[in-house]
């Protein structure tokens, strides 16, 4: 007689309240719009698609969050492996953002030092000659760049 192996029963880890409370809200916001478009609308036409779309939407967010509620332990496992990767996108974006955002008071060339330093250690650069080459080389060269040789005006304090 064969032995088969049992399939390994998933064990759920603990509730996700805060997916229910997410899917909830959205869903919220959704029948919210869509209210706020027939209050105000002139014809049919006006609402006639936003209404069906946002009563699919809050159902979709709605049955995504019952299913989040409780999650399997593999699923678990899954984000809890890719989370570092996942973040690393996140993290230079917003520092994209801070760059353009603080680029007029601290200056171009300190600010695109700064940015390329900061984005070289999010991508797991760790030796110190190459972070220092890299953001003062690379802010120097587009400095010049963009400052001498294509007249362009910025705001520079160094170089």
């Amino acid at each position: 007689m064969q032995r088969t192996e049992k399939p390994e029963r998933l064990t759920r880890g603990p509730r996700n309240w805060g997916a229910l409370v997410l899917a909830m809200f959205i869903a919220g916001v959704m029948i919210f719009y869509a209210l706020s478009v027939a209050e105000v609308a002139r014809r049919t036409t006006d609402w006639l698609l936003i209404g069906p779309g946002a009563v699919i939407g809050a159902t979709a967010a709605l049955w995504a969050g019952i299913a989040d509620i409780r999650a399997s332990s593999a699923v678990e496992k899954m984000v809890a492996a890719g989370r570092g990767e996942a973040a690393r996108p996140v993290i230079l974006i917003a520092l994209t953002g801070l760059y353009a955002c603080t680029g007029p008071w601290i200056g171009f060339d300190v600010g695109t030092a700064i940015f390329i330093l900061l984005c070289l250690l999010v991508q797991g650069e760790r030796s110190w000659w190459k972070l220092a080459l890299a953001s003062i080389g690379g802010a120097a060269a587009m400095t010049w760049v963009f400052v001498d040789l294509l007249m362009v005006r910025l705001p520079v304090l160094l170089f």
